[in-house]
């Protein structure tokens, strides 16, 4: 860890929703850390909070640690309405570089997604169809296949 002092990025809100069903207000905290030692190095941090508790996770973006709070809330079968989270998304090497991770792509099969289709991840939209990390990567992969036959 860095002794570079953490900038903070804010706060967001989103709901997360647990096996029943019911909707859950949740609070996200964004933090990070940019330096050049040997290097450059980014910490990405985020802490989600709601009723039922607490998770933070740290890694070199903010879709990374996302994705890492996403399994943890799994466990628990609570999962985030957002585009982070959704099964039809894409991050890009430039996007991630450019957002540190908090921009996505809504994609489809065979099609490069236009800037017009770039959104938060902490975002909602009625196109959101929530997915495990496995199964977002999963499309991730058949799209980039999907690209590469073109």
């Amino acid at each position: 860890m860095s002794k570079v002092p953490e900038k903070s990025l804010g706060e967001r809100e989103i709901f997360l929703r647990n096996a029943s069903g019911q909707l859950l207000l949740a609070t996200i905290e964004l933090g990070c850390r940019d330096w050049t030692d040997n290097g450059r190095h980014t910490e990405c941090r985020i802490k989600l909070r709601w009723a039922g508790g607490e998770i933070e996770c740290i890694d070199s973006h903010f879709f990374e640690s996302f994705k890492q709070i996403r399994k943890q809330l799994a466990l628990q079968s609570i999962y985030p309405m957002c585009y982070g989270a959704s099964r039809k998304i894409v991050i890009t090497g430039m996007a991630a570089d450019m957002s540190l991770g908090l921009k996505v792509y809504k994609a489809e099969i065979g099609n490069f997604p236009s800037r017009k289709q770039l959104v938060s991840i902490f975002d909602s939209g009625d196109d959101i169809f929530p997915a495990s990390v496995e199964e977002q990567q999963e499309f991730q992969r058949e799209w980039a296949e999907s690209i590469r036959r073109k």
